[in-house]
């Protein structure tokens, strides 16, 4: 009977081993595709490419200085895209300081994008985000984006 206890105990230890790793793995795996959305976000945003609505929820909200709807935010790319002979932006986007948060089926992302413009890389300004996802069915969602002025940072930083 001793040696039955001690293998169910065994057990347990190792299932709750197993589930603990699958989880961190599962983490890790979830870290790794908000950064990569972020990544996408940030080279179509200078692309003014509007595959970026991939990711944006039917109800997705843009908190700046101006609060803009998903349509409304089509129509700023498609704007910017004809004001730039239908071509990129005159400047970089980079996210620095990248931070990933995930609360099960939700996660938070923030960093600082540089804005850098092109060909005189000197000039730049940075401002703060926070991103909002959720999980769906068909992937994570950007539900939020909430940007705000950070103080600029010098280059040796």
């Amino acid at each position: 009977m001793r040696n039955i206890l001690r293998l169910f105990a065994a057990l347990a230890l190792l299932a709750v081993a197993a589930h603990s790793q699958l989880q961190h793995f599962s983490k890790t795996q979830d870290e790794e595709e908000l950064r990569s959305i972020e990544s996408k976000t940030a080279e179509y945003e200078q692309r003014n490419d509007s595959s970026i609505m991939n990711f944006l929820a039917d109800d997705w909200v843009f908190l700046g200085t101006k609060v803009l709807t998903k349509s409304e935010f089509v129509a700023n790319v498609k704007q910017n895209f004809v004001t730039h002979d239908n071509g990129p932006s005159p400047y970089t986007v980079e996210k620095q300081k990248v931070r990933v948060d995930l609360f099960g089926d939700t996660a938070v992302v923030t960093y600082i994008k540089r804005y850098r413009q092109t060909p005189d890389t000197t000039k730049f300004f940075d401002e703060g985000t926070t991103d909002v996802f959720t999980r769906e069915p068909k992937g994570w969602q950007l539900r939020l984006t909430k940007v705000y002025p950070v103080r600029v940072e010098s280059e040796s930083n």
